[in-house]
């Protein structure tokens, strides 16, 4: 299938590679199918986009937050693992959104609300995690080698 987007023009997609949203993503209920796009070509990136199928310009930029957050952990409810038909943590996806105003080294990531993918059954949900160390803005790089490049 072809679809149109702002940020990437004309994209040629699988009917296999479509995520549904059932609810939509709070403040965008109105789109609820999307395809994941990772940041580079080479695949080897922990981010991504999150581009609408319904709406062109709707594209949301994600993290693996696993990769900048090794405590990082989630754990889903009953009722949340059966909406995303999980049979196993394995088929769970988790990405978390991208807020870059300026320099990406000043980027935040919502740990609090992150994207939850079954990655077999093409389902998708956004939740709000009952832990209060997790932010809205986490700062994404906190590491002193970031706190080196920025006096650079």
């Amino acid at each position: 299938m072809k679809i149109q987007t702002t940020r990437f023009g004309e994209l040629e997609i699988a009917d296999s590679s479509v995520i549904t949203f059932n609810k939509g993503i709070p403040g965008f209920e109105e789109s609820k199918k999307y395809v994941l796009i990772p940041a580079d070509e080479s695949g080897e990136t922990p981010f991504f986009f999150l581009q609408s199928i319904d709406i062109e310009e709707l594209s949301f930029f994600l993290v693996d937050p696993f990769m900048f957050f090794k405590e990082y952990e989630i754990k889903l409810g009953d009722q949340m693992v059966e909406r995303l038909e999980l049979e196993s943590p394995a088929d769970a996806l988790v990405l978390t959104t991208v807020t870059a105003n300026g320099e990406l080294t000043d980027a935040t990531t919502n740990l609090k609300a992150p994207l939850v993918i079954n990655n077999n059954k093409q389902l998708g949900m956004q939740v709000v995690l009952d832990n209060k160390d997790y932010l809205i803005k986490q700062p994404l790089f906190q590491n002193s080698e970031t706190a080196v490049a920025r006096q650079v």
